[in-house]
């Protein structure tokens, strides 16, 4: 069962809005406070306390300003969508822990221009790339938004573009009620050891729940994503990464993964003072962590190099097929793992 928030926070100004009253009426038992501005909340606490306590809560509103936005980093036809902020779960090594000023995660109910904007891009570019889950996750609040099947009703119109919905969810009972769903939506998931989701992924379903949830969407029909990343070298890691490995090729399809990416702590200054603030114990920073030339905390390259190395090996036990990138590292690195 999805938990639902503590309490609910709505923007006056949007109490009547078609979604807002959709969603209220799947939350009767939470408290319900009206508010002028959501970036309001929590201002009057710490930073500590809104992290800690915030993230129990959900806050309806209007988005002003870009719903969808292009990647900079990324190629030329790639965006992320800003739909929702923030996060109900409390990864130690998330950058939303200080990307937004307030730390109630955030539903924007103008969907409509969300989606006339979506298809806009699918009617300007060839094959452009959605990304959902850069700023929020993507499924945890479907079961209040239904936003999945408005997405996928869209996609199975425009073929030329691909969504992909980045979550640690369970929240699949929309995703896995429709026939025959379309191959251009791809929901991904993070998945990590056991042991470092009860260290570090506070809040999460565990790794079997996530791994359910993605074995259910293959047998519905999609093609998923999966996401190793951030992989922490905690001792042991060797182990319970492999093991971890052998699990998930074991209970998915192979054929119906769509890509799989490996990534490493990248902690830019201030989420790496963050996390001290926050969890001073935390393994994601008392790694030998150093600033790398892009400013950020990252493990040194022949150590990530390392860990690459490991890492595609014991998937190509598996599958020679499935295409396996690096999240944010430098040309040299690639060629150093896969070459």
């Amino acid at each position: 069962m999805i938990q639902a928030p503590d309490k609910i926070y709505v923007e006056e100004d949007i109490l009547d809005h078609l979604l807002t009253q959709k969603i209220l009426s799947k939350i009767k038992s939470a408290p319900v406070t009206f508010i002028e501005d959501y970036k309001k909340i929590g201002q009057d606490k710490s930073f500590n306390q809104r992290a800690d306590e915030d993230k129990n809560s959900l806050a309806l509103a209007s988005k002003k300003g870009e719903l969808v936005k292009s990647i900079g980093r990324m190629d030329h036809g790639q965006f992320y969508l800003f739909h929702e902020i923030d996060c109900k779960y409390d990864c130690e090594y998330c950058y939303l822990q200080h990307y937004f000023q307030t730390k109630v995660p955030v539903i924007f109910v103008n969907r409509d221009e969300v989606l006339e904007k979506i298809e806009e891009l699918l009617n300007s570019f060839d094959n452009p790339y959605f990304h959902v889950g850069e700023v929020c996750d993507a499924l945890a609040f479907d079961d209040l938004t239904e936003f999945s099947l408005d997405i996928v009703s869209l996609f199975t119109k425009y073929r030329n573009g691909v969504i992909e919905f980045r979550t640690k969810s369970t929240n699949v009972e929309n995703l896995v009620s429709i026939v025959n769903p379309p191959e251009n939506v791809i929901p991904s998931w993070t998945f990590s050891p056991q042991e470092i989701v009860d260290m570090i992924e506070h809040k999460t379903p565990s790794f079997d729940e996530r791994l359910d949830a993605a074995r259910r969407c293959q047998e519905a029909g999609y093609t998923v994503g999966v996401r190793l990343d951030p992989i922490i070298r905690v001792p042991g890691w060797e182990e319970l990464y492999q093991k971890m490995i052998q699990e998930l090729f074991t209970k998915l399809d192979t054929k119906q993964i769509d890509y799989i990416s490996l990534g490493t702590p990248k902690h830019n200054k201030v989420l790496f003072e963050t996390i001290k603030k926050r969890f001073p114990d935390s393994p994601t920073i008392l790694g030998e962590l150093f600033p790398s030339t892009d400013g950020k905390y990252k493990y040194l390259k022949f150590q990530r190099v390392e860990i690459y190395k490991k890492m595609l090996l014991w998937i190509r036990e598996f599958s020679d097929d499935i295409g396996v990138e690096l999240s944010i590292e430098s040309d040299e690195v690639k060629e150093l793992v896969f070459n």
